[in-house]
């Protein structure tokens, strides 16, 4: 009888159609808000949906989502269906209440605050995190944002490591890891090396992401908040070797950054072009440099970043974090503080890829390279502050304490 009754729970429809991995991002547009989920069943004959209000007991306003049906890459094949959302007419800087789910079962009700691009931004950045080593940086983003510290957190490649490990469940296990904070706060990622299996079916499948106008496959974008542009950009690409897709991208970029009006310009990846790494010619694999420079059928970034005056470019890759002098073509530039650069003549580099990697690099056992600043071992994350049309502020955030130690302030003025 008891099994008979377990079996009967089990298979029960809310059990079926439960919520999972809640999570926010942007659409481009601040007057909206994507959210997405999964579920492991399908939905049969109902409509997932969004309900959001500005208050938890009023959730008058309902947005449809689109479903995806899509299998695991692993042996089981195992299906998953994400949903999307968009919650729409939302006023910057209020806060708004919402739910999703379906007529069979919904979320707990979640809350976030609308960007308001007239505001400054903050923003944490970092790559390369999992559950695995990377839980005390998960509970310090969760409890920053509990004390609303950020409008936007960007996760540039690695994630879980991996995706599709365990038929996709450890990727199960971190988007449910993050729910604290992403299903709160505007959770942007983009491919590394780690998202590449089945040309990206993970990232692709299990994210919202801004779209571009070529692809609409969450692998690069762009979006502006208020005085920033940001882009992100595929470096896979490069890496495994698809020239039809880095030379659209290359198209798309150019596009982007002439049409910009931005104040600041600022660019990610995540394979690494300059950095300190064990060996004296820091960072040089073949596969990180290509995007750099190219070669036939890969067009060069850098000449292009580099005329069109991008003022931040950050990556990850490398399981620590370096800060940089002003580089281009191999050629850096110092001045008197190197806290406090103003109208640096070539874009500041950060390298921080150290939030919860599997294999942690101690910078001690790297030889500094001429145009480094700062290397530091820590596990965390980089904070931006973006003040102003002539200050922008970073800190790299050490988690191994809940609330977070500063350990690299620095300041990019400009005219």
């Amino acid at each position: 009888m008891i099994s008979f009754l377990l079996l009967a729970i089990l298979l029960s429809p809310a059990l079926a159609s439960k919520v999972e991995q809640v999570h926010l991002s942007l659409s481009g547009d601040m007057t909206e808000m994507v959210v997405t989920w999964i579920t492991k069943e399908p939905l049969p004959n109902v409509t997932p949906f969004v309900v959001y209000g500005v208050s938890n007991d009023a959730l008058r306003w309902t947005g449809k989502a689109n479903t995806t049906s899509w299998k695991s890459d692993g042996k089981e094949g195992t299906e998953r269906y994400t949903h999307r959302a968009t919650m729409q007419n939302l006023v910057p800087g209020d806060v708004y209440y919402y739910q999703v789910g379906s007529s069979l079962a919904m979320s707990d009700t979640f809350r976030f605050s609308q960007p308001d691009p007239s505001k400054p931004l903050r923003a944490a950045i970092f790559g390369d995190l999992s559950v695995f080593k990377g839980q005390p940086t998960i509970d310090q983003l969760i409890s920053a944002t509990q004390k609303n510290q950020f409008d936007i957190i960007i996760h540039i490649g690695d994630l879980a490591y991996n995706l599709h490990d365990d038929d996709g469940n450890v990727g199960d296990a971190y988007m449910n890891a993050v729910q604290p904070f992403a299903a709160h706060v505007p959770y942007m990622v983009f491919a590394g090396n780690h998202e590449v299996k089945s040309r990206f079916h993970h990232i692709v499948n299990r994210f919202t992401m801004p779209r571009n106008g070529v692809y609409d496959d969450n692998l690069f974008w762009s979006f502006d908040y208020g005085l920033v542009h940001f882009i992100a950009i595929n470096s896979e690409y490069y890496a495994e070797e698809m020239t039809i897709e880095a030379e659209a991208q290359y198209r798309w970029l150019e596009q982007e950054l002439k049409k910009s009006k931005a104040t600041w310009k600022i660019v990610m990846f995540h394979r690494p072009w300059y950095c300190s790494t064990k060996s004296e010619k820091g960072c040089h694999a073949d596969a990180d440099k290509l995007s750099r420079k190219g070669v036939l059928g890969f067009p060069g970034l850098e000449d292009l970043l580099n005329k069109h005056k991008v003022d931040l470019i950050l990556y990850g890759h490398k399981h620590t974090y370096e800060r940089m002098w002003p580089i281009y073509n191999k050629k850096f530039f110092k001045s008197e503080d190197p806290g406090h650069i103003k109208n640096a003549p070539a874009p500041v580099y950060m390298l921080t890829g150290g939030a919860g990697c599997h294999s942690h690099e101690d910078p001690a056992d790297e030889i500094p390279q001429d145009f480094s600043i700062k290397c530091l071992g820590e596990y965390g994350y980089t904070l931006l502050k973006v003040h102003n049309a002539t200050h922008l502020y970073t800190d790299f955030v050490d988690t191994s304490v809940l609330e977070g130690k500063l350990l690299d302030p620095f300041f990019l003025e400009k005219n």
